[in-house]
């Protein structure tokens, strides 16, 4: 079997198509919705407006003429409370997979007189986020004064990992009295980035081989070990001066240092598995254990990447080489082999890359794999299972194996 006989597997849903926002029911610049009370109310003046016309009481006619009025006002001015109101998104956070993350929404009254009161912001996300356990908590603005701004804040909690589609942000109001929810959509599509789910605790993390300072590299840089001599340049530092040659040359010479060794950690990720729902679980639990040691690895002050069958990311340092390796988790699709596992070892193992030859190779693999021996060339192994829910089993085990 080839890779071109797998079949694809991806979170990420595809973008959403105006066909799409008009089955939502919120893609008109209006929409009115009853709330319980709203309901209530007209069927009170229905039934008092039946009873004035059938007995010719003029104070039932009155108290009809009254709750006709409240629905009329109350029309009016959720109307005047929406109008001249823009919305605009700030810098999307990063949102990880079950944890709960905050969007800022900018939101700007450009009324004169008027201002915008007791308003509800939240994001427009597809049928398929709302399924798999995506939930949100509106953000709300209490007073926006007139030719003013107020920034909401919009928490939402995403299901999985993987590209979280939004069509657009819904701003609703219940002024003045609670009886109708009116609300506005301002199309703007935008694409979140849920990246595997974050873990303050990573578990057990094996000590690599030493590659820092004492690992010769064969360049100039900031570093403690000689490299060479040569010429005094402008902005030198003095106290790098070699006095002695500096006297036997009758000219200024330099001392130059190696650039320290950096250890490297790549992480080994083979995103395929067979098709069953166990499997899809511990691979899960796999690309949320690279995300948590590449965190934990980097806050060590190693440099840190990771490969796939997608590709891969070169290791580097900085809470940036974290967001890479994250960036690259949550794109990461998942094949499936209807067959087994063992015939992709032709692809070539993974992780062998010219680029980095030094860096100390890490697999991180699932029970399945192991027992169909789906295992590339690496220094280390490592294996996560997933969580057993039922028994109430908190995180996901880290079992370490002989490469």
């Amino acid at each position: 079997m080839t890779p071109s006989d797998t079949l694809w597997v991806t979170g990420a849903p595809e973008p959403l198509s105006s066909k799409r926002v008009r089955r939502l029911g919120k893609a008109m610049p209006r929409r009115l919705r009853f709330t319980g009370e709203g309901k209530l109310l007209v069927v009170l003046s229905l039934g008092i407006g039946t009873a004035a016309v059938n007995s010719g009481n003029n104070l039932l006619y009155l108290v009809f003429g009254l709750l006709l009025s409240l629905i009329m006002v109350s029309g009016v001015l959720s109307e005047l409370n929406l109008r001249r109101v823009r919305v605009m998104r700030v810098e999307p956070p990063h949102l990880h997979a079950g944890t709960p993350g905050l969007i800022a929404v900018r939101m700007f009254n450009g009324k004169r007189r008027f201002s915008t009161i007791s308003v509800e912001v939240s994001e427009l996300f597809g049928f398929d986020w709302r399924e798999a356990g995506t939930t949100q908590r509106c953000g709300f603005v209490m007073l926006l004064k007139p030719e003013t701004e107020a920034t909401a804040f919009v928490r939402v909690s995403p299901g999985h990992r993987g590209l979280m589609t939004s069509a657009g942000i819904r701003v609703s109001t219940r002024f003045p009295f609670g009886f109708f929810e009116k609300s506005r959509f301002f199309p703007s599509p935008h694409r979140y980035i849920v990246y595997p789910p974050a873990s303050d605790t990573p578990g057990a993390v094996p000590r690599l081989a030493d590659q820092g300072t004492e690992q010769e590299t064969g360049r100039v840089g900031q570093g403690e070990e000689f490299y060479a001599l040569r010429d005094q340049r402008p902005g030198d530092d003095a106290r790098d001066i070699a006095w002695k040659v500096t006297a036997r040359r009758d000219k200024v010479v330099v001392r130059e240092y190696e650039r320290p060794g950096t250890r490297e950690v790549l992480f080994i990720l083979a995103n395929v598995i067979p098709p069953t729902p166990a499997a899809r679980a511990e691979l899960e639990a796999a690309i949320e254990r690279v995300g948590a040691l590449a965190q934990s690895y980097a806050g060590a002050g190693y440099a840190v990447g990771v490969a796939s069958l997608e590709g891969a990311v070169r290791p580097s340092q900085g809470p940036a080489a974290v967001t890479e390796v994250y960036r690259h988790l949550a794109g990461l699709p998942v094949r499936v082999a209807p067959t087994a596992l063992g015939e992709f070892s032709a692809l070539g193992p993974l992780g062998d890359r010219s680029w980095a030859p030094r860096a100390e190779r890490v697999w991180v693999g699932t029970p399945t794999q192991v027992r169909l021996g789906l295992a590339p060339v690496a220094s280390r192994a490592l294996v996560a299972e997933a969580v057993d829910t039922e028994a109430g089993a908190a995180g996901s085990a880290l079992e370490e194996h002989a490469a």
